[in-house]
């Protein structure tokens, strides 16, 4: 993954995670991912963010964790 993303993203990215992250334990909550990629001035449609969400949260738990944000948003800069 590091090859994809520069580590200055990376450190932008988990940043912008950790601000969602409100109790700390490493998952943010799927209503929170539209907002954390909307601070990363993306602007996905409604649609794109329920393809994304349903991408990432494929155990259909509700959280979404970072390494799962990261994969997500790697593919969002291609």
């Amino acid at each position: 993954m590091g090859d994809i993303l520069s580590e200055e993203q990376i450190v932008e990215f988990k940043e912008a995670f950790c601000l969602f992250d409100k109790d700390g334990d490493g998952c943010i909550t799927v209503e929170e991912l539209a907002t954390v990629i909307r601070s990363l001035d993306q602007n996905p449609t409604e649609e794109e963010l329920q393809d994304m969400i349903t991408e990432v949260d494929a155990d259909g738990n509700g959280t979404i964790e970072f390494a799962e944000f990261l994969n997500l948003m790697a593919k969002k800069m291609k």
